[in-house]
């Protein structure tokens, strides 16, 4: 499942907590716009955390290592699982991309919505001809919910 969390309550009902899981049980990701506390020395105090697990590992990012960007699909959070390696000059990553679509809560504390991921891996580093990039597509199962933060 696939989750995510808001600190604060506002007029209208936001989601607090996102989810998603993969329809395999492959990949878990858990989203917090607004981290949760307590606050660990040596960790952001404020803003977002996403955790992910999946085949690649498990990894925890704070606000300073979470690429947001909001667009027609509705936000765009990104990270980058694992290390950057350096070969021939050219950065090698794998990143992962979750597409969160805006959700009305309404009168419930528990949304459920589809959405998808996207791992993008670097392939030939620029050297040779053809496409730079590789795509691999993860539909995801999500549930945004109200919840009540530590602090």
């Amino acid at each position: 499942m696939f989750y995510a969390a808001y600190a604060r309550w506002s007029p209208i009902p936001d989601p607090r907590l996102f989810g998603a899981l993969h329809d395999e049980g492959a990949t878990e990701i858990v989203f917090f716009p607004n981290r949760p506390g307590p606050i660990i020395q040596g960790q952001p105090a404020t803003g977002p955390e996403l955790t992910y697990k999946g085949p690649e590992g498990s990894f925890t990012f704070f606000s300073d290592k979470i690429d947001i960007q909001n667009g027609p699909l509705g936000s765009l959070i990104s990270v980058i699982l694992g290390p950057i390696e350096i070969f021939g000059g050219t950065e090698h990553f794998l990143r992962f991309s979750l597409v969160l679509p805006p959700v009305n809560m309404g009168e419930t504390k528990k949304q459920s919505f589809y959405t998808f991921g996207v791992k993008t891996a670097t392939t030939t580093g620029g050297v040779s001809d053809g496409a730079q990039l590789k795509y691999t597509v993860v539909p995801l199962k999500g549930l945004a919910e109200i919840v009540i933060l530590p602090v």
